[in-house]
């Protein structure tokens, strides 16, 4: 990503932390609507996103070791 766009993206968000509460709720009811009839029109063209679906998150790790049983230890008190 271009230096420039990560500016831009930044600005963008300090505007909805930091604007006016009404600009930046007007703005974002705005983005919100674009954002719906971009994903509308996506799904009705059949696109790659629309078929795979919902993105799913990462699973955690597990840890590789076996719990320990008590009792088991080789080395004793």
């Amino acid at each position: 990503m271009a230096k420039g766009t990560v500016m831009d993206e930044v600005s963008i968000l300090k505007f909805f932390e930091t604007g006016p509460i009404e600009k930046a709720e007007t703005l974002y009811n705005i983005i919100a609507e674009k954002m719906r009839e971009r994903v509308s029109a996506r799904a009705q063209d059949g696109g790659e996103s629309a078929m795979r679906g919902s993105i799913r998150k990462r699973q955690a790790r597990t840890n590789p070791e076996a719990p320990r049983e008590e009792g088991t230890s080789s080395l004793t008190a």
